[in-house]
């Protein structure tokens, strides 16, 4: 087993699921979003989507890659590393804005689709890293 390998493609998956995530809460918060804008912002469905889709979306890239790295025998690492996949998870999913403001709700479907589906396939890879013992 690589473990270099193992780490790299696990943190990848954690980090590529988390975007998904966090792009699909934002699909729901412009899905939600009234046509026109109103004078008086009030704190709705959308505010609470965004903050726990967030939320949700950095916890669950730090449990993909808890799992993933399952064959690390120390949780010492194995935590340490979810958790720098988790909060690593803040710097792409930054991408569902310019994503948002150029090509709308499409877009960001499209984004979530791929992010989803890098991290099944980085998460093969890590499983098959993991087994090549």
């Amino acid at each position: 087993m690589d473990p270099i390998r193992l780490v790299a493609l696990a943190m990848g998956s954690g980090v590529a699921f988390g975007v998904g995530v966090v792009a699909l809460s934002v699909l729901g918060v412009e899905l939600l979003r009234p046509a026109a804008p109103s004078s008086n912002p009030t704190v709705g469905p959308s505010f609470y989507l965004l903050v726990f889709g967030t939320l949700a979306g950095l916890i669950l890239a730090g449990v993909v890659a808890w799992r993933l790295l399952a064959p690390v025998p120390s949780t010492y690492r194995r935590g340490g590393l979810s958790m720098v996949a988790g909060l690593a998870t803040v710097i792409p999913m930054l991408l569902c804005m310019p994503v948002n403001q150029i090509a709308g709700t499409g877009g960001l479907a499209g984004l979530a689709a791929v992010s989803l589906g890098i991290s099944t396939l980085l998460g093969a890879c890590a499983r098959r890293a993991g087994a090549d013992a």
